[in-house]
């Protein structure tokens, strides 16, 4: 668990975390479905929310977000890794155009 107090501000976000759980989506199973979401697109809404605020004060900041070419691509047995990244690629543009003008790219 991060501290602020322990560690300080934080002045960069690297979204970093991925995970495949690869099936046919005919025999994909939700937990499937669930874990990839959840882990490789969830977690980049969550961990971007929890520094924003201190970065908005400071008018300065960073929030890196790994991606994949399989957001743009597709990839056969892997539609929750493709449906991940790509909501990735729109959260990452629809986030910049929200906080640029503040100072964090």
């Amino acid at each position: 668990v991060y501290k602020r107090q322990e560690f300080g501000e934080v002045d960069i976000l690297v979204n970093n975390a991925g995970i495949t759980r690869d099936n046919l989506l005919m025999r994909m199973k939700d937990d499937e479905w669930n874990d990839i979401i959840e882990t490789n697109l969830s977690s980049v809404f969550r961990l971007s929310k929890a520094v924003m605020r201190a970065m908005m004060k400071k008018r300065h900041g960073r929030i890196i977000t790994i991606g994949s070419v399989v957001g743009t691509m597709g990839n056969a047995g892997q539609a929750n890794y493709a449906a991940a990244k790509a909501g990735l690629i729109g959260f990452s543009k629809s986030l910049a155009r929200e906080v640029a003008s503040r100072g964090i790219t």
